[in-house]
């Protein structure tokens, strides 16, 4: 089957969304520099977050509009982000490898859930592939 349409990223409010299709192996991954690079962010700003998120993680939009938010991520072996919170509702579910929050270990099948608490983790031996899904649109917050 052909996808008529592909991932979106919703900027008017709900009412211009229509379902779709989509494939993970065809949509645009980037770094977390990669899309701070694209920003005016000042240069303190863009530190900031690479001081939480690091340079590296990988992101493939597969919806962002203003009530859902669903990202695929990718982290290499060791790869950490420093405790944060998103300002929304998260779900995490581990597709492939591990992630390690302090003593809890998430793997292919299992998952995380925030009600916009801080939390941290550090991705397995094997890195980590994961989907995202957060009610709204998330920020990045230290505290």
């Amino acid at each position: 089957m052909e996808a008529e349409e592909t991932a979106t990223v919703a900027t008017e409010g709900d009412g211009g969304l229509r379902p779709f299709f989509y494939s993970i192996a065809d949509l645009p991954a980037a770094s977390i520099s990669q899309m701070l690079d694209q920003t005016d962010s000042s240069e303190e700003d863009k530190q900031a977050m690479y001081d939480i998120f690091g340079r590296d993680l990988m992101t493939k939009v597969i919806l962002q509009s203003p009530n859902l938010s669903v990202f695929h991520e990718e982290a290499k072996p060791g790869e950490q982000v420093k405790p944060h919170r998103h300002g929304t509702h998260q779900i995490t579910y581990v597709l492939r490898g591990s992630l390690h929050y302090g003593n809890r270990v998430t793997e292919a099948g299992m998952g995380y859930y925030s009600p916009d608490r801080l939390y941290a983790w550090t991705a397995g031996d094997e890195g980590a592939e994961w989907i995202e899904i957060h009610a709204g649109q998330p920020q990045a917050y230290a505290r």
